[in-house]
């Protein structure tokens, strides 16, 4: 769930008191089908038009921005250890952030030698050539970030070991 700020609760009053007018001045229609047809559909727009502003107006409310962070590579789980921190950067309270990390690994090391990579007669057959190169997960990082608070995270994403030199691309989302 969203953490509504006051932003949030001025657009939805708005959209629900355009409703109502929308709804009123669909009252003067004298058919009932058509009367009913126009009230659903300002509901429908209406209803459209909140969730998307609700949805921009958190996009634009809710900033966090990571400060620092470091990875470790765990050999014993084959996996990698970021640790950072992040920060409320906007104005009003988060209610949770989520980061998306994803790792990815060139396969053969270069670009250039991917696309004229020889193919064995049985490589179908031993899944040979099913390695995987880029692992995604998110995870949730932060909950109840007031403005300016920075908080420590940590979070542990298991890859196949066969990345040597993995890039590391990191996202955050926040509501």
């Amino acid at each position: 769930m969203i953490h509504l700020t006051t932003l949030h609760w001025i657009a939805i009053a708005i959209f629900i008191l355009l409703f109502f007018i929308l709804s009123l001045l669909s009252l003067r229609e004298k058919k009932i089908k058509n009367m009913l047809l126009m009230v659903f559909s300002s509901f429908l727009l209406t209803t459209a038009a909140a969730v998307i502003t609700v949805v921009v107006l958190d996009k634009y409310t809710k900033k966090a921005k990571i400060l620092t962070y470091a990875t470790q590579r765990d050999l014993a789980h084959e996996s990698i250890i970021l640790r950072g921190l992040l920060q409320n950067i906007g104005k009003y309270k988060i209610g949770y952030c989520n980061l998306e990390v994803r790792i990815s690994q060139n396969p053969r090391g270069s670009r250039a030698n991917s696309y004229f990579k020889p193919t064995k007669s049985f490589d179908f057959m031993t899944n040979a050539g099913n390695k995987k190169y880029s692992v995604t997960e998110e995870r949730e990082v932060a909950q109840n970030l007031m403005p300016g608070e920075k908080k420590k995270f940590f979070v542990s994403v298991r890859i196949p070991g066969h990345f040597e030199d993995p890039k590391y691309f990191l996202k955050l989302h926040c509501h």
